[in-house]
């Protein structure tokens, strides 16, 4: 409802009707909604109940995953290990309604595809447990769930959609007006789910494709035969890269092995920090499973009673021994001669009694049965001094997807797996200070590393990537790669290449993290300016990426560091203090994403109903 003249609150409000806003309909927006909508029916009473939703984009896939994408782009994520539904498994105090997971979805449709463009039935109908559906399917997916979640709402709870943009908020006498460019919008309270926000400092040239989702940039920009440079080797390189490709016209062989250009192809010279593309997925043939890391769990308890703990010195050891433990215990599985006394080997792993190097020489005969995770996170350091970058780079991940190939039983893969794994243990360990200043640097070293290790794509892709090479699409620099941007074009150095290579466009192909100080988003610049929000401190006083919240809650922290009433915010904006917020719910773990959602509904529901009271109303 907008506002009169007067400023007035509408009619409905004064009338008793809470409404409480939703700023971002993606997934965490979804997620708000649906713990709403959940809470308000379990509520004694039929208070009348308003959410209103807002993104410009459609509700449930939001900007991220709207429709109109490639179905070549795919998720990294299985669909039997991506949902917006609660179960059983997670720990609140609030309804359980339980939803479809991405997989149980594709066969309900599969039966029944009436809505959906043939495409996406057909993909639906193919897609296993396993699978990594295309960011067209998720979308579509995350739009049904967003309308089962609203068509389930009893009939004291109202979900309203406006298809703009917050650009600020103002308190008044009893809660708060969003000011969208079409007016003004009441609220007794606002839940922000605003995602991955850009920066202010994004390279601005002609030359530049800036960093962002690929859906966003423009790589019409990018001429057929030009020479480009990607910078950044993750999720996103894979994404451009298929959208220079496959995206026009080339076609890959059956099984991956070769690539016949379209002719409209450019030459993409590409290079990151450490030079190394993102590691393929392990082809397990099954939803992954989650690794044991009977060291670190087991000293957890421990250390959350210890915080703040100094990351490198007390934590990244366990995180290292765990993957050792099942690297090795894979070793001896797969090839039994390999390993001497394996039980002693994984025991003593285990009990950390003796040096992990001192324990593995004892038992491991051959030095190249043993796993150093150091090489592994860098495992072109071997190679310095090489006078071709781009075969050693190539040669690493075509090793790389050998190793995936086998699945479980690849030694190195199971290790990495149990690495990058201890993300997710770590949260409630490290969230809100629980690592010392000083040692959080290492901390996002690891994360850095982690991702590289188990944020990559699916296998298929790092074959595709293969092929590419092999066909002269793509070139590799190495590590160190420097790019300068001048009007007259850019020039491409790296420590390996012999000399600098000229290219006519830039392609950042990776995501800067989001930070509070340097963020190009108008409403969290708005709510800074005006007091609503600060940076998160660690304990030594500097100011953190992420926007401070209160834990229990997600309430935004004001400059005057108290909480704001009656307004709270979920995901992404806050790593850093709530940790690893890039993950999305996941079936049967007791997700901290659905737990972070539900706290935050709760509390403005609560807010929002003593602001009516409070009102008189």
């Amino acid at each position: 409802m907008i506002l009169d003249e007067r400023g007035r609150r509408t009619d409905a409000m004064a009338a008793g009707t809470v409404r409480i806003a939703v700023i971002g309909s993606s997934v965490r927006g979804t997620l708000l909604v649906e713990r709403l909508v959940a809470r308000a029916a379990a509520r004694s009473g039929t208070r009348p109940l308003e959410i209103v939703v807002f993104d410009p984009h459609p509700p449930g896939s939001g900007r991220i995953w709207r429709d109109g994408q490639p179905q070549t782009l795919i998720m990294n994520t299985v669909a039997a290990q991506s949902t917006v539904f609660p179960d059983d498994s997670v720990a609140i105090d609030g309804p359980i309604t339980p939803g479809p997971s991405l997989a149980e979805w594709c066969r309900m449709v599969a039966h029944d595809p009436a809505g959906l463009p043939s495409e996406v039935a057909a993909e639906a109908e193919k897609t296993e447990d396993w699978s990594s559906p295309s960011r067209l399917l998720y979308g579509h997916y995350l739009r049904w769930a967003f309308a089962r979640i609203v068509a389930f709402a009893p009939a004291h709870v109202r979900v309203r959609v406006i298809a703009e943009r917050v650009e600020s908020l103002c308190p008044d006498a009893s809660g708060w007006t969003l000011a969208t460019p079409s007016g003004g919008y009441p609220a007794d309270a606002v839940l922000l789910a605003v995602g991955w926000l850009d920066r202010d400092d994004a390279i601005a040239h002609p030359r530049v494709v800036a960093a962002g989702n690929p859906i966003d940039q423009d790589l019409t920009r990018i001429a057929p035969g030009s020479t480009v440079a990607v910078r950044g080797l993750g999720m996103g390189f894979f994404d451009v890269v298929s959208m220079l490709t496959e995206g026009r016209g080339g076609v890959f062989s059956r099984d991956l092995s070769h690539y016949s250009p379209s002719g409209r192809e450019p030459l993409l010279i590409a290079g990151s920090r450490r030079g190394i593309p993102y590691r393929a997925k392990p082809a397990f043939g099954t939803p992954p499973f989650f690794p044991a890391q009977r060291i670190l769990r087991a000293a957890l308890p421990n250390l959350i009673a210890r915080r703040p703990v100094d990351f490198a010195r007390d934590v990244l050891p366990l995180i290292e021994r765990d993957a050792l433990h099942d690297h090795y215990a894979t070793l001896a599985r797969v090839r039994p001669a390999a390993v001497r006394d394996a039980p002693s080997l994984l025991g003593g792993l285990i009990d950390g009694a003796a040096a992990p190097g001192e324990l593995v020489r004892a038992h491991v005969q051959n030095p190249d049965d043993r796993l150093s995770l150091t090489h592994t996170a860098d495992p072109f350091a071997k190679h310095t001094g090489v006078d071709d970058p781009d075969s050693v780079v190539a040669a690493i991940v075509r090793d790389d997807a050998a190793e995936a190939a086998l699945g479980f039983d690849s030694p190195m893969k199971l290790a990495l797996h149990s690495y990058a794994a201890a993300r997710g243990a770590l949260i409630d360990l490290v969230g809100f200070g629980g690592l010392t200043a000083s040692s959080f640097p290492d901390y996002r070293r690891f994360l850095s590393i982690a991702a590289s290790f188990g944020s990559g794509p699916p296998l298929r892709r790092s074959r595709q990537l293969l092929a590419l090479h092999e066909t002269g699409v793509v070139r590799f620099t190495g590590p160190g790669i420097a790019v300068d941007v001048a009007d007259a074009g850019v020039e491409v150095r790296s420590p390996s290449l012999t000399e600098p290579v000229r290219a006519e466009q830039l392609i950042d192909a990776w995501l800067p993290a989001p930070t509070v100080t340097r963020t190009a988003d108008p409403l969290l610049r708005a709510l800074l300016v005006a007091g609503y929000a600060r940076a998160w401190q660690h304990a030594d006083g500097t100011d953190s990426d992420a926007v401070e919240i209160r834990p229990e809650d997600g309430a935004l922290i004001g400059a005057d560091g108290t909480a704001v009433p009656g307004l709270y915010s979920v995901g992404v904006p806050h790593e850093d203090a709530r940790v690893f917020t890039i993950i999305a719910p996941v079936p049967g773990t007791n997700s901290s994403v659905l737990r972070e959602c539900d706290a935050a509904a709760r509390s403005a529901l609560a807010h929002a109903a003593l602001a009516r009271t409070g009102s008189g109303s």
